[in-house]
């Protein structure tokens, strides 16, 4: 039997490696020999230094004692997931109120919530009252494991833990049996199941259709439904938003019911079919699923949506894209898709004169992924509202252009005084991001950034009365003046009049070449004379751009403020919109962004899209909008080379590409264009640069979503039909947040690769895919798609009971029901064994038994007396010894040269007799150190006297 075996069951140790030290005590008394041992003070320092050693061995060892507890400590873990009814949730509460009634005082509880993941409701404490539930967890999955995880880790580790899930088990995520499987052995869990109401219901099941279509062919759609009860309705189908027709249909009830639609695939791109099941209202009780969804590839021509500005200005472009055989939909700033489901059956899209105020932050989001993500192309098109005058400065579609808004170099424009007058009145107050007060101050933020440091900026804020947060200074201290903007605050009525009054004044102390106002309220101000103050100051130079806020704001004035002051009028619908207005003004305002001259294109460096027009005449365009190029952008055509301004640039970004033409494509700057082979030749290679994503048959994708887990699948082939191994890629998930994961891809068989990824949103959730062999050359792209219409929670799945049963089973509890509730918080027949460390007490006890040993060898203690002084002979009568000065010393030297004693006494020098010696006074520390050296010297006198016996 080992040393460990003999150790008491109820005593562990955490290091007992650390026992081995223990074969020190064997050299400690080696060391300190056999008579240590026998006397009385070395005998109590030898044992304290023993003990020293085993307590810092056991301290090191981590000695731990296991003794019984009286406390329990118990986790509610309550479901709140959608699938559990309104009245099962309150008797939930009933119970945990009702059980925590019968606690001791010892006694701990705490409250976990769980749904789309866990959280804690209330800590471990030794009183429970929950009236309600207030975390807000997501109800739109069910995921039981993640609460229980909770609830182990929440119980003190000093109680006999007790787990109590009460629940549908009706689980859409995670393993409830799995982590009850891997909770610590001292861990009760138990169970208190609840059933689903009995009620009539109704849903789809699903949708299915084939991968790819050729264009022009035929395929089915197959739906599957599921009824209670026989009942009847109408199935609708829709592609992307428009109707495609509706199907009354008969349900048998019971069991699945299919339903086959034959569909024409008479448009190229991705496809999106949404089929909808309208019932009778007593029918169905969870209206929610009655929706299933299904894409299509279809193999064709490439679709594109041109959105174009200026309406009845697209007839130029789209009749020369189309003559190409190219599908072109043409839309106007209003209809730009906020979803990447709507975008993603076109392979570019084109944006000519779109104002950036006219798009929501959520569009500019959708076409950065689209492009970014997905691999699909964009192209902005010029002209007087595009580009940094159209406001698109520190947007998401500049992000994905190859060129910047900006000009860094400002040094040839032309100097400029602005002012922004913002009104503060109360109205444009409110909280986070998107009040109208702080995107106003973010805009004269920004604003400032494009301005040169020899221009001049004021801000003036004004309610019932005006004041200048920012006075006029010249940004060369650019965050001294987002300081001063920062500061202000809300509050009051609304006068723009002495707002402006005081803008003009101070435009009329400035000097620059161009003077500018921009005034911005939401409100209806007082009435004055702004006419003769407002054309007054156009005499002077001095132009007006107003803003107007919302529709309660007073817009025909504020038109005709603006058209007196030779400025621009907008009505802003959102407070996002408010910074991409002030930018563009800065930018017009300095009236160099703009360049309406003549100028003939001057060729870049090589590109596909400029291929041949070294051969074709250009004809003269008359004028752009000024930009420059992104470092890892390729200027193809430049407008005028030598100030950098491009005219095409291009660049690829993520996984897509995009091109910039900074000209129009109307016959205002592009008057000499229009109908002529340049035009028709560099659009054209420009839509085929474009659209050229890298799709092919030659890289199938597909996704499958299920129990939150979105899988990818992606197949690659050879030319020859076989498979490609040995790939390298990624796989970019987007959720419908428009929030992006990128996970690497996966061998798993010969020609295919795997990539998951956890979801939790309903909705359509996209995956693109982009190939590399070992060499980094592309393979290939593709798009999948996954969608999740509705909430698993709603589908009814069964199984619930029998699911938390094992869960019990496996948690070494008991399922219980509603009656149980006192029964929770009863000890159990075998209370927990709580471990407690004893290295704590252990390294204070060898820290004390230490400072003995140190006592008892440096001190004398009146436990064993002071030794007697050693008795001294006195010296012989007739032979006194002379006793020298204690001070003086005889040099060797003298010694040395002291005549033998043998000689004779012929030789030997007379000696006069030593004066006697003084008598010597002892002192008390004197007396004190003779009597330890007369100690020592008779201990040493025994010993030498034992080793001769």
């Amino acid at each position: 039997m080992s040393l460990l075996d003999s150790i008491p069951a109820g005593v562990t140790f955490e290091a007992p490696e650390y026992l081995l030290l223990l074969l020190l005590l064997v050299p400690l008394y080696l060391a300190a020999g056999r008579r240590t041992f026998t006397a009385g003070r070395p005998r109590l320092a030898a044992v304290a230094r023993v003990l020293v050693l085993i307590a810092v061995v056991l301290a090191a060892a981590g000695l731990t004692i296991r003794l019984p507890s009286d406390r329990l400590g118990v986790v509610f873990v309550l479901d709140r997931s959608a699938s559990l009814p309104e009245a099962t949730r309150g008797e939930s509460l009933t119970f945990v109120n009702a059980a925590a009634a019968t606690m001791s005082n010892t006694d701990r509880a705490a409250v976990v919530v769980v749904g789309d993941g866990a959280m804690v409701e209330r800590e471990p404490a030794s009183g429970l009252t929950l009236p309600s539930v207030e975390s807000a967890v997501s109800p739109h999955q069910t995921d039981l494991a993640s609460g229980i995880r909770l609830a182990e880790a929440l119980v003190s580790s000093d109680t006999t833990r007790r787990i109590v899930v009460l629940s549908d088990g009706e689980e859409t995520r995670g393993d409830a049996v799995g982590q009850a499987g891997s909770a610590e052995p001292d861990v009760e869990l138990w169970t208190l199941p609840y059933a689903r109401d009995d009620v009539d219901e109704v849903l789809l099941e699903g949708m299915s259709a084939p991968d790819q279509v050729a264009e022009g062919g035929t395929f089915e759609l197959r739906v599957v439904a599921r009824a209670g009860a026989p009942t009847s309705g109408t199935l609708h189908l829709y592609r992307g938003d428009a109707h495609l027709g509706s199907l009354p249909v008969e349900l048998t009830g019971g069991r699945a019911d299919l339903f086959v639609l034959r569909q024409e695939a008479d448009l190229p791109g991705t496809l999106r079919y949404r089929a909808v099941l309208e019932t009778a209202d007593d029918a169905d009780a969870i209206p929610q699923n009655n929706v299933a969804v299904t894409t299509i590839a279809v193999q064709g021509r490439p679709r594109v949506l041109y959105a174009e500005g200026k309406p009845g200005m697209s007839g130029h472009l789209a009749s020369v894209l189309r003559a190409e055989g190219v599908e072109v939909d043409v839309v106007g700033p209003g209809e730009i898709p906020a979803t990447l489901p709507a975008l993603q059956p076109y392979a570019a899209v084109l944006l000519s004169d779109i104002p950036a105020y006219a798009m929501t932050e959520r569009q500019m989001q959708v076409l950065a992924r689209y492009v970014r993500d997905l691999g699909r192309g964009i192209a902005m098109l010029g002209g007087d509202e595009s580009f940094g005058v159209g406001g698109y400065y520190r947007t998401p579609v500049e992000d994905v252009l190859p060129v910047r808004m900006d000009i860094q170099d400002k040094r040839f424009f032309p100097s400029l005084s602005m002012v922004f007058a913002i009104d503060k009145s109360g109205s444009m107050g409110g909280t986070g991001r998107a009040e109208k007060l702080g995107m106003a101050k973010e805009a004269a933020i920004q604003s400032s950034q494009l301005l040169a440091d020899r221009d001049r900026v004021g801000v003036v804020s004004f309610d019932s009365a005006a004041s200048w947060a920012v006075p006029m200074t010249q940004l060369t201290n650019r965050a001294k003046v987002v300081a001063q903007i920062s500061k202000m605050r809300a509050g009051g009525g609304t006068d723009a009049y002495v707002a402006l009054k005081e803008a003009y004044r101070a435009m009329a102390k400035e000097n620059s070449a161009q003077r500018h106002i921009v005034l911005l309220s939401d409100g209806i101000t007082h009435g004055a004379d702004f006419e003769t103050m407002i054309k007054m100051g156009t005499k002077r130079d001095v132009s007006l751009s107003t803003v107007a806020f919302g529709g309660d704001s007073d817009i025909a004035s504020m038109e005709i403020w603006a058209k007196w002051g030779g400025g621009r009028s907008y009505l802003v619908a959102a407070p996002e919109h408010i910074p991409r207005i002030f930018t563009r003004e800065a930018m017009l305002a300095t009236r160099s962004f703009l360049v309406e001259e003549t100028f003939t294109p001057t060729l870049g460096a090589p590109d596909p899209v400029t291929k041949g027009l070294d051969r074709v005449a250009m004809p003269p365009l008359h004028g752009f909008v000024a930009t420059e190029s992104k470092p890892r952008s390729r200027v193809a055509l430049w407008a005028d080379e030598e100030e950098g301004s491009p005219l095409l640039a291009t660049a690829r970004i993520g996984l897509g590409r995009s091109l910039a033409w900074t000209s129009d494509v109307k016959p205002r700057w592009a008057r000499d264009w229009v109908g002529t082979e340049a035009y028709t030749q560099t659009f054209t290679q420009a839509l085929r640069w474009l659209t050229a994503t890298g799709e092919s048959s030659d890289v199938q994708a597909s996704a499958d979503l299920d129990r939150g887990v979105l899988t990818l699948t992606v197949d690659a082939f050879d030319a020859e039909g076989g498979f490609r191994n040995f790939l390298e890629g990624e796989a970019r998930f987007i959720a419908p947040d428009l929030t992006v994961r990128t996970v690497a891809l996966q061998q798993s068989a010969p020609g295919r690769y795997v990539a998951r990824d956890r979801v939790a949103a309903d909705g359509s959730h996209l995956v693109g895919v982009v190939l590399k062999d070992p060499e980094g050359n592309e393979v290939g792209r593709a798009v999948a798609e996954a969608a999740q219409p509705y909430s698993p929670e709603y589908r009814a799945q069964g199984g619930g009971r029998a699911l938390l049963e094992e869960v019990a089973r496996v948690g070494r509890g008991r399922a219980i029901t509603p009656a149980d509730a006192r029964a929770v918080f009863t000890p159990p027949e075998a209370p927990r064994l709580v471990p407690h460390a004893l290295w704590p007490p252990l390294v204070i006890l060898a820290a004390l038994l230490w400072l003995l040993d140190t006592a008892v060898r440096r001190l004398e203690w009146p436990l064993w007396g002071r030794s007697p002084a050693p008795a001294i002979a006195a010296p012989a009568p007739a032979a006194p010894a002379p006793r020298a000065p204690r001070s003086r010393r005889v040099p060797r030297i003298e010694r040395e040269a002291a005549p033998p004693p043998d000689l004779p006494p012929a030789f030997e020098e007379h000696e006069e007799p030593a004066p006697p010696p003084e008598p010597v006074v002892e002192t008390a520390e004197e007396r004190y150190v003779g009597g330890l050296l007369a100690a020592r010297r008779r201990a040493r006198s025994r010993t030498e006297k034992g080793d001769d016996d």
